[in-house]
């Protein structure tokens, strides 16, 4: 099959889960944006909580394998950095997904994909689509953490905590490997409060046009935008600061790499034994249960290194 034309665009939406990537993909697609067949999209009679994806199912497996090759997955551990992406196993899977996208892509001009793992594997694709010379423009997808977070509770329940820091570490991640390109920030709050008028700014940022747009934005209707924005908040200040910082251009790259540094010294292991702490606690152990209190509070947080080898964990005020 021929390569890619050069002068193509390729729009990769990134954002968490829950976040409104579906809706902006189909307001694309509605605008020329080719997702891929239909029939490679994530089964949506088998996951019930969106009635159209526009996210292929070999995209995510592909993302999980990237995953896989350092030994963490996507929902709990996944905290890369750039030199992760030299891993031996990385030659390999570029140019599987280069085959993959060329196999899905290679008769369209203006394609997406979307998948939330991308704010982890960022770099891989960015690396991939701009050898095969598409033009690359990035989506992140923001919606109200409050929301967000209701909705991952609904379809997988877990502990507020888990997933506020789930919430984070996407949004900390992202900045931190997109720190040197263009992103167009995508509110999905916004797009269905007015989506005809959101719709077309957003439209005209990124460049395509929208002749129509109360047909391209048709599938925006509020029966499908089940959680609102709550003015308490998400449970956690960490969370809501990280959200505005990042909106208002504000969050700095490197607290990505704070966050990662501290969080890697918990492993699984360390996890367990928070259920079952030992007799007599040492003090990784009381360091681990000052990080998570830390978190539980919602408050950001300041490490320094002690000369015996221990951290100094200090939560900060809201600033």
């Amino acid at each position: 099959m021929a390569d890619v034309p050069d002068q193509k665009t390729f729009f990769l939406i990134v954002g968490l889960p829950r976040s409104g990537t579906s809706a902006i993909a189909q307001l694309l697609d509605h605008l020329g944006v080719y997702f891929g067949d239909p029939a490679h999209f994530l089964d949506a009679k088998k996951l019930t909580h969106n009635p159209i994806f526009y996210e292929l199912q070999w995209v995510n497996d592909f993302n999980n394998r990237v995953l896989k090759a350092w030994n963490c997955t996507y929902t709990d551990d996944a905290l890369p950095i750039e030199s992760d992406f030299q891993h031996p196993q990385m030659a390999g899977l570029r140019e599987a997904l280069r085959n993959q996208l060329v196999q899905e892509f290679a008769s369209h001009a203006i394609v997406g994909v979307k998948d939330p793992r991308i704010c982890f594997t960022f770099p891989l694709w960015r690396a991939v689509v701009t050898e095969m010379g598409y033009a690359l423009k990035t989506i992140l997808t923001l919606r109200s953490p409050s929301a967000v977070l209701k909705s991952i509770q609904a379809v997988t329940p877990g502990r507020a905590t888990r997933w506020q820091r789930f919430y984070a570490r996407h949004l900390l991640a992202v900045r931190y490997f997109t720190r040197d390109v263009p992103v167009c920030q995508f509110d999905y709050d916004q797009l269905m409060q007015q989506p005809v008028a959101y719709a077309q700014q957003r439209a005209a940022d990124l460049g395509l046009p929208i002749p129509d747009p109360i047909h391209a934005t048709r599938h925006l209707t509020r029966d499908h935008y089940h959680h609102q924005p709550d003015e308490a908040g998400a449970g956690s200040r960490w969370v809501d600061q990280i959200d505005s910082d990042i909106r208002a251009g504000r969050l700095d790259p490197s607290d990505y790499l704070t966050f990662r540094e501290i969080a890697l010294l918990f492993t699984e292991e360390l996890r367990a034994l928070e259920l079952h702490p030992p007799a007599g606690i040492p003090e990784w152990f009381r360091q681990h249960q000052q990080l998570l209190a830390v978190f539980r509070r919602g408050g950001r947080f300041e490490v320094t290194p002690q000369p015996n080898g221990t951290l100094r964990i200090r939560g900060l005020p809201p600033p």
